[in-house]
């Protein structure tokens, strides 16, 4: 399990670094102390975990998040205890006070998701369960307009439902089909087969409207893959 600690103190990162030496599995490929450095081996390096403190220079961990178009889980570690509620928002996995013990340490590994690596990319015609509180689904793939990401969670649109799932967008984008599934930007997926409607946008990119009134923007970024991807 591949780990970065992102954290401005280096006392700090190496006190986690030692720690991680006694979890078993994990693995430390990269430290960074801002959010611009954390970004950069984030998306790099695609770790399964981030052990993230709040408060650096050049912006707090959420803004990071926010950024990213590769979201891997993530512990908060910080040295305040007023960030908690909204580190959840952020469908965090646990929020560590400094300093941290080991024992702590490895309660929050305990609840990390697997990483399957041996998943097979679904068909249109192949169904897949989630199951959302008290509901449960079972979702024939092309039925799916498009999948919003909401931190480690991932909203998936139906025409009469949006129920959501515990797993990451990036995730998700592994195993759909690229004839029909288009990364628009960090927070959006959409299926190509429910556009009505695309314009250009004023940022460079494009707007696109689905079916169920649904409004997507593929970035600036996505633009130019977009267009290879589907031009003549």
């Amino acid at each position: 399990m591949k780990v970065i600690v992102v954290d401005d103190s280096r006392l700090a990162r190496l006190e986690l670094a030692e720690q991680l030496n006694h979890i078993h599995g994990t693995s430390l490929v990269g430290e960074a102390a801002n959010i611009r450095q954390a970004k950069q081996q984030i998306e790099a390096l695609k770790p399964d975990v981030v052990l993230l403190d709040i408060n650096m220079p050049g912006g707090d961990g959420f803004k990071l998040l926010e950024q990213l178009d590769y979201l891997p889980q993530v512990i908060f570690v910080t040295a305040y205890d007023n960030y908690a509620v909204k580190s959840f928002e952020y469908n965090a996995l646990d929020y560590l006070l400094k300093p941290v013990t080991l024992n702590r340490l490895q309660a929050a590994f305990d609840k990390l998701q697997p990483v399957n690596q041996n998943e097979q990319k679904l068909a249109l015609h192949q169904q897949f369960f989630i199951k959302d509180g008290d509901n449960c689904y079972f979702v024939k793939l092309a039925d799916v307009i498009c999948f919003e990401a909401m931190g480690n969670y991932t909203r998936v649109h139906l025409a009469d439902a949006t129920p959501a799932t515990y797993r990451s967008i990036s995730a998700i984008a592994q195993r759909l089909p690229a004839e029909s599934f288009f990364r628009a930007n960090r927070s959006w997926i959409i299926n190509t087969n429910y556009i009505k409607e695309i314009t250009p946008s004023v940022a460079g990119g494009f707007d696109v409207k689905l079916q169920r009134n649904k409004q997507v923007e593929i970035s600036r970024r996505q633009a130019s893959a977009f267009r290879l991807h589907w031009s003549l």
